[in-house]
């Protein structure tokens, strides 16, 4: 059972598909078949904070959450 406190999301309709959230933490983020961010894990354990943190504030649409 995960001690997560994160429930991430990308919102796609403003998601770019960039792939600042795959570069910085690809463990959690991936390129989905239609070009966009997709969360991979969406509930990670509390050790990620701080990636998520640097993730959601690169997001040149915002369109990363947690």
């Amino acid at each position: 059972m995960s001690d997560s406190e994160f429930h991430v999301k990308i919102d796609a309709l403003i998601c770019e598909g960039t792939g600042y959230c795959v570069r910085i933490e690809p463990e959690i983020f991936g390129i989905g078949n239609d070009g966009l961010g997709e969360v991979l894990v969406d509930r990670p354990t509390s050790n990620y904070g701080d990636a998520l943190e640097e993730v959601a504030t690169l997001c040149p649409t915002r369109a990363i959450t947690y």
